[in-house]
């Protein structure tokens, strides 16, 4: 009798794990800020050894901004990603680390670095939070505005209406464009800038929120399931 007892809690609780695991499985796990909080953490540290050689940026690094990247690591089983990119001269300039969790939905945390700020993107529920240097500046809405966390206005968007490179705009004016992926191939991508027709007179505010959405824009194509 003892025995059928044994095996019919083992039953259960095998059934019930089986279940719980499936349950995850379409339903998707949904980490607790702490979680998140820890793994922002780790990709900072797994950051710091490439960013005290990164270029500061100033107009003229983000016109010599290349599509190539150095030290690119991508674990599919573990849907984490990380790299450097480079200007065409080869100088690194902003590295990125990334984190995808199992969802039915894109959920996913980004952490990237300039030589003088930081930048953190929490990725869930079809919109993005923005942080840069750890002051929360607003949200991103349909994969290409961004929200004041004041106000709630819109602060910047991406243009996708041209084909070579997509233009971003930051309180309505245009402030550079932002490449689109081009098909070549890897070694011709150091050649390959970044951006095209940046303004010469750009603020603080507008590189800042420049490289946000930009960052986003070219990280998510490496990394983001193509549907």
């Amino acid at each position: 009798m003892a025995a059928v007892l044994i095996l019919t809690f083992l039953s259960i609780a095998v059934t019930g794990g089986i279940l719980y695991l499936v349950f995850s499985l379409l339903s998707g796990h949904n980490p607790g800020k702490r979680k998140v909080q820890d793994d922002l953490d780790r990709m900072k540290k797994e950051l710091d050894p490439y960013v005290k050689d990164l270029v500061p940026i100033h107009k003229e690094e983000l016109e010599l901004f290349s599509l190539s990247q150095i030290h690119q690591l991508s674990r599919r089983k573990t849907r984490t990603a990380r790299g450097v990119y480079t200007t065409i001269f080869h100088e690194p300039i902003l590295a990125y680390s990334y984190k995808r969790y199992l969802s039915k939905k894109l959920n996913a945390v980004m952490y990237a670095r300039t030589s003088h700020h930081e930048f953190a993107f929490r990725i869930k529920d079809g919109e993005v939070r923005v942080v840069i240097d750890n002051q929360l500046v607003g949200v991103i809405k349909n994969n290409e505005a961004l929200y004041s966390a004041k106000d709630n206005r819109m602060i910047a968007r991406i243009g996708r209406d041209q084909e070579a490179y997509l233009p971003v705009f930051v309180h309505n004016r245009e402030v550079a464009q932002v490449a689109r992926a081009p098909k070549v191939a890897a070694e011709k991508l150091l050649s390959t800038r970044a951006f095209s027709l940046v303004k010469g007179d750009l603020n603080k505010e507008e590189e800042q929120l420049l490289l946000s959405l930009s960052i986003l824009e070219l990280v998510n194509r490496e990394v983001v399931p193509r549907q």
